[in-house]
């Protein structure tokens, strides 16, 4: 296999823009503090699934609600109204302009693909202009009713379960088959056989749920970039992340812009890859010394 693609893995909240979760409870009319510290700390200190705990309390916020309940619709209304951080939506075409401008790189295909891998709520991201720009979402979702009403919680995305996407973006598994049949993500695989190897991949993330993705590139030799969102003035999650051996590099300012550090450091990471696949595939087809 080529292996000739680099995946760029984000998360959302925090690293591309602010939070959208909560921009929905704002919208639903609930303060946030009583939301996050009373209500979703109560149950996740009765044993829930962080995850878990917030998306069912959303649906137990609005279930009796006959004005503004949760519905498919409100959910893509706020995602339309999403504001991102400076460059957070063209820095991937940007990168791959640049790959395409160096002559050996277009000749041996090398092209960037752009994943988003959240615990926040699905139709919210991919109603923003992600949903126009990247190759696939991965995040939280709920099941309707024919009205649009949400009923029930029908996938979250854990802090552990990012991994397993990851897993199914190296192998090639696309993300309507890995919905459909979530087990292949397990199916055995030699290491020339998966479409994107982890040293071909850069996660990008803001925070705690990114360290178990952070952790599993970096150890394979992959790269993860720390970022701190700009509204954190306290660079609280900054000192976080900075803790232990995590990152490959940062943490940076979530600005994505031409000229920025972490826009600086990108480019140095997908060159670095980039060269790394033309070095293999050289190898590939340099013939055997004589004898």
């Amino acid at each position: 296999m080529a292996q000739d693609v680099i995946a760029i893995i984000c998360d959302c909240d925090g690293t591309l823009c602010p939070d959208t979760t909560n921009q929905l409870v704002k919208e639903l009319g609930v303060d946030p503090e009583h939301f996050w510290n009373r209500d979703v700390d109560r149950l996740v200190g009765d044993g829930w699934d962080h995850t878990l705990a917030y998306l069912n309390q959303l649906l137990d916020v609005t279930r009796d609600r006959l004005i503004d309940p949760l519905t498919r619709s409100k959910l893509e209304g706020i995602g339309k109204r999403v504001e991102f951080y400076p460059g957070a939506l063209d820095f991937i075409p940007r990168l791959q302009v640049r790959l395409s401008d160096n002559a050996e790189y277009r000749e041996a295909g090398i092209s960037i693909e752009w994943y988003i891998l959240s615990s926040g709520i699905e139709d919210i991201l991919r109603a923003t202009d992600l949903g126009r720009v990247t190759t696939d979402i991965f995040a939280c979702a709920f099941d309707y009713e024919p009205s649009g009403r949400a009923t029930a919680v029908k996938r979250s995305v854990t802090f552990t379960e990012k991994t397993k996407f990851v897993h199914s973006i190296s192998k090639g598994i696309s993300g309507e088959e890995l919905r459909r049949m979530p087990f292949r993500v397990n199916d055995a695989m030699k290491e020339e056989d998966r479409r994107v190897p982890f040293q071909n991949m850069v996660y990008i993330g803001d925070g705690a749920t990114d360290i178990p993705c952070f952790s599993m590139i970096k150890s394979f030799d992959g790269h993860a970039i720390g970022v701190w969102p700009p509204e954190d003035a306290e660079l609280k999650k900054s000192y976080e992340l900075a803790q232990g051996d995590r990152l490959t590099v940062g943490p940076y300012k979530a600005d994505y812009q031409e000229g920025s550090d972490l826009f600086r450091m990108l480019w140095r990471i997908v060159e670095g890859i980039a060269d790394s696949i033309l070095e293999k595939r050289q190898q590939q087809f340099r013939p055997a010394p004589g004898h």
